[in-house]
């Protein structure tokens, strides 16, 4: 047998294009097909409850206004609009609240970037639930590599840059390009990133919201640029990801495998609504409070002397003590902390504007020491290596840890957890609803591929 010399062999990005057009929804490995079913799901649900808040029904309502109407569905809302303006909208909103998926092998957050683009082109056109999830998968696996690829910077936010590349190739493979035209948008679509600042989400800026959003609009856009004639570099990819944006890319960590793994398998769905690092410690808060039994006996802020948490660079940049809004509470870690024991609880009310507003949560932010280990650090992602320990007035210590967040592929969650986190989140979105209903829904956003038309997700009885 010849083996085809390196001249001759297809480069990375033919690879990419090749697959993203030939491949089927059978080929997709079992587990990696599961766990979209989740992703897709609990995208859903977090867009929904996320075009609740009033800064995304004032923008629907500026939309609706200056922009044409169409068949994408704005979730949650009862409202549909042209597929550009109703992805854009979904993207923001289901980043909103911090519920969205991600995925730390990728670096990112792979599902906000694809899911939205892919549902409103889908919608758009009529296309069924197999095509929509089949594009799903191309457009997250695609997205989830380029970001496995490179060494993310610190300060970079990653919405809104390697997601542009998965939103495309979703929303080429469901409009039937060609190889070349999906090479050629691949790179066109890879040299249209948004440079977001991470600063801001610490910030509680939430224009961090919107970087999804640039997913959204410009993976679909860069569709239409392609179809029209237009060109990209001949590599888009690599100077973004080795030098404009990020460092140390890869080419043949993207295509490793393709096609036998996948890394649409390895993510995550969060069970806590705040930035992913911050759930180590979380995890590691509630090892340390287990012994206490029900949160009713977990001591009060005023019964503690200090806490100090340790944990890996990530988990130590997300040192904001300043909370100015409800938004910022999602990405400090001291805070997180200070408002479980508080709030003797986990649920998103811990993240809310009176949250936000409690002394008491203020209070115990201050007797908190938060410490980078570099042990630790080398560890990540692989590991997220976590330690928290309450000292208490009287003297006693309470110890607790985290390897691996709950969640993550070597420590699952329990299915349970995101049907109960989907009903949680979906009886705030439509309070008339019956859980019965509510589960209901659930059981259909898992079986999308028996919809012979994704315009019929939505409805009186849907999303």
């Amino acid at each position: 047998m010849n083996t085809p010399s390196a001249q001759n062999r297809p480069d990375y990005l033919d690879q990419l294009a090749e697959f993203a057009c030939s491949a089927q929804l059978a080929d997709v490995a079992p587990e990696a097909l599961k766990h979209l079913r989740f992703i897709v799901a609990d995208t859903l649900a977090a867009c929904a409850i996320g075009n609740q808040e009033p800064e995304m029904r004032a923008m629907r309502a500026l939309q609706v206004q200056l922009s044409g109407g169409g068949e994408a569905s704005v979730l949650g809302t009862g409202t549909t609009m042209n597929p550009i303006d109703a992805a854009a909208l979904n993207a923001a909103a289901g980043c909103w609240l911090e519920l969205d998926e991600g995925n730390l092998t990728s670096n990112g957050h792979p599902g906000i970037q694809v899911i939205p683009a892919a549902l409103a082109v889908a919608q758009q056109l009529g296309k069924s639930g197999e095509e929509f999830l089949l594009a799903c998968a191309l457009g997250y696996e695609i997205c989830a590599r380029i970001g496995s690829a490179c060494d993310m910077r610190m300060c970079l936010h990653p919405h809104g840059t390697y997601g542009v590349v998965g939103a495309a190739v979703a929303v080429g493979r469901l409009m039937g390009l060609a190889p070349a035209q999906m090479r050629e948008l691949i790179n066109l679509a890879g040299s249209s990133p948004i440079a977001g600042n991470r600063q801001g989400m610490k910030d509680g800026a939430t224009l961090r919201n919107w970087y999804a959003s640039h997913s959204a609009i410009m993976g679909q856009t860069a569709v239409r640029l392609v179809q029209s004639g237009f060109t990209g570099p001949r590599d888009g990819l690599t100077p973004t990801c080795d030098e404009v944006l990020f460092d140390n890319f890869k080419p043949d960590v993207v295509v490793k495998d393709l096609g036998k793994r996948w890394l649409l398998a390895e993510g995550y769905i969060k069970l806590y609504g705040c930035g992913r690092p911050i759930h180590a410690a979380i995890d590691a808060l509630r090892d340390a409070l287990a012994p206490l039994g029900e949160s009713s006996k977990w001591p009060l802020g005023s019964e503690i002397a200090g806490i100090e948490v340790r944990g890996f660079k990530f988990l130590a940049f997300l040192n904001r003590r300043d909370i100015r809004n409800a938004f910022a509470t999602r990405f400090s870690t001291p805070f997180a902390v200070a408002s479980v024991i508080v709030n003797r609880s986990h649920g998103l009310a811990c993240f809310d504007d009176s949250a936000a507003a409690n002394p008491d949560i203020h209070a115990l932010v201050e007797k908190l020491a938060l410490v980078e280990v570099d042990d630790y650090s080398a560890l990540f992602p692989q590991q997220q290596v976590c330690e928290v320990a309450i000292t208490l007035k009287n003297g006693g210590v309470l110890k607790g840890r985290c390897d691996i967040i709950r969640g993550e592929p070597a420590n699952p969650a329990d299915p349970q957890d995101y049907r109960d986190k989907f009903v949680g989140l979906a009886r705030r979105t439509w309070p008339g609803r019956t859980d019965a209903a509510l589960n209901a829904l659930y059981d259909r956003a898992l079986k999308l591929e028996q919809l012979p038309d994704m315009r019929g997700l939505c409805g009186p009885d849907g999303f």
